[in-house]
């Protein structure tokens, strides 16, 4: 079973929570990023500076003193009594409830919490650096646990109470937060997990646990000894998963005509007169030169391999690696991710706007494939998946062994 564990969470005191919590580039260019820095002076932005600057030390001098202007003006203030933090997220339409609190990274080690996602140690290095600079952690961890009617009432009996927290982010959508020292509430969510949730699955934020990881490892940091991180965990029938589409910047020398052939081996190409969004898995959406097509995968695979049975990796090994030369997705340059929440007219754009390229849309992953692939010790190709909407960086932070 896991364990979580309420704390002293560190959140916004003297100035709305909305002005403080950071945006992502994942909803924001970067040009809208740095206006909304440049209007939210304690935006958190200072503090979670882009990691292409981390090695950079008047870059990360700069973060540790504006987090610590911050505490010492109050804008933020750390909790003097442990909480969980029940969390509610709404975002077009769909409403997602949880919670923050702490977990052990001694369960990510014995395999409790699980991941989905290759971690990259160059990666995970400089996120480490970055905590370490200012001993905290602004972003939880994204996990989701198995649906439990008992744990989704025992939090449905928070948010009946007017929130702590109540406003509209970046992105449009709807944060509210409810801060909770009751013992008795304390006390049957944590039984509630100890005695019947067995795993947390990784959603989002797999090279921050990689970090934590490294964080807790005295081999590693030797100035403190850190054993917890912060997560906000929601239930996996609420959790979101949208499609993760592509670009290709070229068709790698191949016309038109050639490509649409070569494919057809593999795929029946439909060309449509709309744009075109699958509708269920080996299915695909094409769009080039002005139009769209359907595409559907006509092989038999291995049913035993399940990694490969997955739609990213039908068109991983079909289409970009076979035909367009793209044998690492994950670094090649001429690949783009473009998430399912920006819409086609996004994957229309960026074709229309690079003549040769070429947009495919993906029916989104299920929440029982990430299941599977992580408790078979297994990884998914990068940008599987898509979880919408997010818990924000910046609401609560977790100050290391305080």
């Amino acid at each position: 079973m896991v364990e979580i564990k309420p704390f002293k969470g560190t959140r916004p005191f003297n100035e709305d929570a909305k002005n403080l919590i950071a945006p992502s580039t994942d909803h924001l260019s970067i040009e809208n990023i740095e206006i909304f820095r440049k209007n939210n002076y304690w935006n958190y932005l200072k503090v979670l500076n882009p990691v292409g600057q981390l090695k950079e030390t008047d870059t990360l001098l700069e973060a540790k003193l504006h987090f610590n202007e911050m505490k010492e003006n109050e804008v933020i203030k750390k909790d003097v009594k442990d909480h969980f933090y029940v969390y509610q997220i709404e975002f077009k339409g769909h409403i997602q409830t949880g919670f923050l609190s702490l977990a052990k990274i001694a369960d990510f080690i014995n395999e409790k919490i699980k991941a989905h996602e290759k971690i990259y140690e160059n990666r995970m290095r400089e996120r480490a650096e970055q905590m370490l600079n200012i001993k905290s952690q602004i972003g939880p961890i994204y996990v989701f646990y198995e649906n439990n009617k008992e744990i989704s009432k025992l939090l449905n009996s928070i948010i009946q109470q007017i929130p702590d927290y109540d406003f509209e982010s970046f992105d449009n959508s709807i944060h509210k937060l409810w801060c909770i020292s009751d013992e008795k509430f304390i006390q049957n969510l944590t039984s509630l997990f100890s005695k019947s949730i067995n795993n947390f699955y990784i959603a989002d934020g797999h090279h921050r646990m990689g970090a934590m990881k490294l964080i807790g490892d005295l081999k590693f940091n030797k100035n403190i000894h850190q054993e917890n991180f912060m997560i906000a965990a929601f239930s996996s029938d609420e959790a979101k998963i949208f499609d993760y589409n592509r670009v290709v910047k070229d068709l790698n020398g191949l016309s038109e005509e050639n490509f649409l052939q070569l494919i057809s081996k593999s795929f029946t190409v439909v060309k449509k007169d709309k744009s075109f969004k699958p509708n269920k898995n080996k299915e695909f959406g094409m769009y080039h030169e002005n139009k769209w097509y359907s595409l559907h995968f006509k092989e038999k695979l291995d049913t035993n391999n399940f990694v490969d049975t997955l739609d990213i990796n039908i068109l991983n090994n079909f289409i970009f690696k076979k035909y367009l030369n793209i044998q690492d997705v994950n670094n090649d340059e001429r690949i783009r991710f473009i998430a399912g929440c920006h819409g086609l007219e996004a994957l229309e754009k960026k074709v229309d706007e690079n003549k040769d390229s070429v947009a495919f849309s993906i029916f989104p992953s299920h929440i029982s494939d990430v299941i599977k692939v992580a408790d078979n010790k297994l990884t998914m190709p990068p940008k599987s998946t898509w979880f919408d909407p997010k818990p924000l960086d910046g609401l609560v932070v977790y100050e290391f062994g305080k």
